[in-house]
């Protein structure tokens, strides 16, 4: 849901007028919708489950669950970094598994300390498209 539109709002679907500003929920890709409308069901492209309309996203045309909408953006995300508590397991173990586990498409640019920390590691990631183009 995002703020209010600061006059009266129409349903995208049905063209209905609220009758208080910020009653009708906006819908990711979608607009602002009734709650009638809100409450239709619509199947999820990504992973075939039937939601509400309110609970889903519309990303690139595609109408996504809110599951399958947070794994496409964060496909987007041009850097990632990860945290690893010293607490629970020896430092040689977080470089070990910092990159081993680097996410899919992912390339590890460094392991530091955590700001301000004497026990926690972060893992810097990079896309890798964007890390060979800079190497290149």
């Amino acid at each position: 849901m995002q703020h209010s539109p600061k006059g009266l709002a129409k349903c995208v679907m049905c063209g209905a007028s609220e009758d208080q500003p910020g009653t009708f929920p906006m819908v990711v890709g979608v607009g602002r919708v009734c709650l009638s409308d809100g409450m239709q069901k619509v199947r999820c492209e990504a992973c075939g489950t039937e939601v509400k309309l309110l609970t889903s996203s519309k990303l690139q045309g595609r109408t996504l669950c809110l599951s399958d909408y947070m794994k496409e953006i964060e496909k987007f995300r041009q850097h990632v970094v990860r945290s690893f508590d010293e607490d629970s397991e020896p430092a040689l173990s977080i470089l070990q598994r910092a990159y081993k586990d680097a996410p899919e498409g992912y390339t590890l640019l460094a392991v530091r300390r955590g700001r301000n920390s004497t026990h926690v590691w972060e893992a810097e990631y990079e896309k890798t498209e964007l890390f060979e183009m800079r190497c290149s």
